[in-house]
């Protein structure tokens, strides 16, 4: 029997709440996984769409036409124009696809999920002059679908060391490594990956509109919000030309898997003023305050050493439970629109200064990334223009629109924008029902970061290139009464 067969199993479990736990020693040890609590904070506001078939298909030029239940989200002055009692709601199917790039191969991964877009009332209230409507309900914002596959074979370099600083001394515990961190096996492995992101933003939505002036309208919306993340990476090392089959170092096969469950809530407001002009030109603004996200983390991180022996093998497991406050910037927006003879025409800006982004009620270690962020990040300004072709004869209307949502980080290259194009129709029936249909593409590309790697006496980032695909359909609907 050899020594491993008689090696007690060791699982490592860190109680809850235990001195923040194995997220933060990640972050303290191995400096590259900064970013990876970077992009934490940054994926709960960058990329943010909103919802309603309507404004989708129009690029999300929305803020300055904004007269159904969507203003809660784009522009809550637009709710002030709208006279009728209203129901909305629809779902939306997303489809995703992504070419991962890694050591020259490249592998596809598929991810779709489908869920409630957005749900809400719009209640206009009698009054003697102007206009005064409310509106409650659920917009889905934010949506972290994501599929992530790799493989290749790596001559030079091995998730191995990685393990000892970033997990607890996890390749120690699967006698890859010694007791200081000298690992065993340093290359010549096949890789294998799968990273699956799951989870939304939603806001639930109380908003009012006034028609202060003649023509002049504002509004606010308080969005409660909550939210969920589920991360779950799978990555295996094999020795595939059986390069190590001589006892002691007999390694046959190494998989690490690990899965983040986090719940968020939290709260901010949005402040809006729309102006038109003869029902011919509108312009507008919203100011949105910063959202204050809560995050509780459930994190575990599991290894499984395999040798040339059959069962012969090692186990060892961390668990930790993390919490933290993120605090977004504040946003900007602005846009007109302008309506003739059947024909919409809108565009919109929207601002955030992204070095503004703060890690909040949290130890040292994770506090210090504020730091990285004010030199990393910089501030963006997304575009967003749009039209609608209303065919007075029958009741339907044509609409297209187009994103552009640049990168925060500095001096990254164009292809990382992220870019949507969008269209869709719409069908009114009999003036009180309306049935809206969107169509969205969306196309970039990323760096998935997988581990750290000593060369050169410097720790060198490993990364997978990724070409992504966004596909979504959107289907909603309206009633007058």
């Amino acid at each position: 029997m050899n020594r491993r067969r008689v090696m007690i199993m060791k699982k490592n479990k860190w109680t809850k709440r235990l001195v923040i736990g194995m997220a933060f020693l990640m972050v303290m040890v191995v400096p590259g996984l900064e970013a990876q609590f970077l992009e934490d904070a940054l994926r709960l506001d960058y990329g943010m769409l909103g919802s309603g078939a309507r404004s989708l298909s129009m690029g999300t030029a929305y803020l300055a036409v904004a007269d159904d239940f969507s203003a809660t989200f784009y522009n809550p002055a637009g709710l002030a124009q709208i006279r009728d009692f209203e129901i909305a709601g629809g779902l939306r199917h997303t489809t995703f696809r992504n070419n991962a790039s890694h050591l020259g191969n490249i592998t596809e991964g598929r991810g779709s999920s489908t869920n409630l877009d957005n749900l809400g009332i719009v209640i206009p209230v009698p009054t003697v002059q102007g206009s005064l409507t409310f509106a409650i309900g659920y917009n889905r914002v934010n949506d972290f679908t994501q599929i992530s596959m790799f493989e290749g074979f790596n001559e030079n370099d091995s998730i191995i060391p990685d393990l000892f600083y970033s997990r607890d001394r996890m390749s120690y515990m699967l006698d890859l490594a010694d007791s200081t961190g000298v690992p065993f096996y340093t290359r010549n492995l096949q890789q294998e990956g799968t990273l699956e992101e799951f989870g939304s933003i939603n806001n639930w939505s109380f908003s009012g509109g006034i028609e202060a002036v003649p023509n002049f309208f504002v509004g606010t919306t308080l969005n409660l919000i909550s939210g969920n993340y589920r991360h779950t990476f799978l990555f295996e090392e094999i020795d595939v030309l059986g390069i190590y089959d001589t006892f002691p170092d007999d390694l046959h096969r190494l998989l690490v898997e690990d899965q983040i469950d986090a719940r968020i809530s939290g709260f901010n407001a949005i402040f809006g003023g729309l102006y038109s002009i003869d029902d011919f030109i509108k312009v507008g603004g919203t100011i949105q305050t910063p959202t204050r996200y809560s995050i509780e983390e459930d994190y575990s991180s599991f290894g499984r050493s395999e040798f040339s022996a059959p069962g012969d093998y090692l186990e060892d497991e961390i668990e930790a439970f993390i919490d933290y406050d993120v605090r977004t910037p504040w946003k900007f927006s602005a846009g007109a629109s302008l309506s003739m003879t059947g024909l919409t025409v809108a565009a919109s800006v929207e601002y955030q200064d992204w070095t503004q982004l703060e890690f909040r009620n949290a130890p040292s270690e994770i506090l210090s990334i504020n730091r990285d962020i004010r030199e990393t990040l910089e501030p963006t300004t997304n575009i967003q223009a749009g039209a609608e072709i209303d065919f007075p004869l029958i009741p339907l209307a044509v609409r297209g629109g187009y994103i552009y949502q640049p990168s925060p980080y500095k001096n990254t290259p164009s292809e990382l924008d992220r870019e949507y194009i969008t269209g869709g129709v719409g069908f009114t029936l009999q003036d009180a029902i309306s049935l809206d249909i969107a169509f969205m593409y969306g196309l970039w590309e990323s760096d998935l970061f997988i581990y750290e790697y000593p060369a050169n006496g410097f720790w060198n980032p490993r990364f997978v290139e990724e070409d992504i695909t966004k596909r979504s359909v959107v289907f909603s609907f309206r009633y007058k009464f």
